[in-house]
């Protein structure tokens, strides 16, 4: 039943943001009473930051089996390729752009929470980049690679949560293309 709470939640929390979700449409979506959905979500606050914590866990399972599967590729297709995977997931995922949305506009009453779920996830990010970091090509520390990359990536999704698929192209094209110049620049 969590899940199915969840699922509804991100649609709402999607569609309405956080202040114009209603616990009793949630529930009517449902077809169970708001008093149910309390036995489990005794709050829009809990349900909120359960919602996100499941998908911040969705995505960090996503980035492992992304960088297993990329092994083989070079590192810049494997980050080029992370770019069109993540634009694709968030229009097709609707955990994907609420895990993304809330990351940078989180309600004020649990954004200390969300700060540290969203932390949680930067650190295996940055952990998953700082692997591909040892190809020759690189010529930076993995930790710029790193940081750099998510810097980028953060930047990125701005375009997708404020903008449209077409910014987060372009963007991504123009943006992607300077960062890699700096990440295997010899002197």
């Amino acid at each position: 039943m969590k899940e199915a709470i969840r699922d509804a939640a991100v649609r709402h929390f999607n569609a309405y943001g956080y202040e114009g979700v209603k616990m009793n449409r949630i529930a009517e979506e449902l077809g169970i009473r708001k008093q149910s959905l309390s036995y489990h979500y005794a709050s829009k606050s809990k349900l909120l930051t359960d919602t996100y914590a499941n998908a911040m866990k969705e995505e960090v399972i996503f980035l492992e089996e992304f960088f297993c599967q990329a092994k083989s590729l070079e590192p810049k297709e494997t980050l080029t390729q992370l770019l069109k995977e993540t634009q694709q997931r968030y229009y097709k995922q609707p955990s994907v752009a609420f895990l993304q949305s809330m990351s940078f506009k989180a309600p004020l009453e649990t954004s200390d929470l969300i700060i540290s779920y969203y932390r949680e996830y930067l650190h295996a990010f940055k952990q998953q980049i700082m692997n591909i970091a040892n190809h020759p090509i690189i010529t930076c520390t993995p930790d710029q690679l790193a940081t750099s990359f998510i810097t980028l990536f953060d930047g990125l999704v701005i375009q997708l949560v404020y903008e449209n698929a077409e910014s987060f192209h372009r963007s991504s094209q123009i943006s992607f293309e300077i960062f890699w110049k700096g990440a295997t620049y010899l002197e």
